[in-house]
């Protein structure tokens, strides 16, 4: 294996979501970003298929989840998980000082607009649209929580 220049710039491989349905969680991506799916869906369980790579890496708790495939415009991966067994946790509503990822940033042709759509299927715009460094932005949550900072297409 080749060293790793300490320079080197990587690139986005994709970002995975966890929602309680994978199928309502695409619908709402492709119908507002205009994601695709890349993948056919992916349900594991881990009665039939012990030795499914997931049961590898996540602990012996997990038995059973199904996993979607998409991809936005620029090719970065979106992937969607839906774990039913353990269930799915809902979130805590939207705390920017709890550690970890808080946001996607998503870039559209006019946030305002992608947010009422969003907001029409089960989203949620968390205050309000601002001017940062001359550009409109604002902040999103998917309906399970999810969120997502909108800014726009540059000229």
């Amino acid at each position: 294996m080749t060293a790793v220049h300490k320079n080197e710039n990587f690139v986005f491989n994709h970002v995975a979501i966890s929602v309680p349905n994978c199928d309502e969680a695409c619908n709402f991506y492709m119908e507002v970003f205009g994601f695709r799916r890349i993948r056919s869906d992916r349900a594991t369980d881990r009665a039939e298929t012990p030795d499914a790579p997931i049961f590898k890496i996540y602990n012996n708790k997990l038995h059973k989840v199904k996993t979607a495939w998409l991809a936005c415009g620029n090719s970065v991966g979106f992937e969607v998980f839906e774990f039913s067994d353990p269930p799915y946790k809902q979130p805590e509503p939207f705390d920017y000082a709890r550690g970890g990822f808080f946001h996607i940033a998503i870039t559209v042709s006019d946030p305002d607009a992608i947010a009422a759509k969003a907001t029409k299927l089960g989203g949620k715009q968390i205050g309000e649209t601002v001017s940062m460094y001359g550009e409109k932005a604002l902040y999103l949550q998917d309906p399970w929580g999810n969120g997502m900072n909108l800014r726009p297409l540059k000229d």
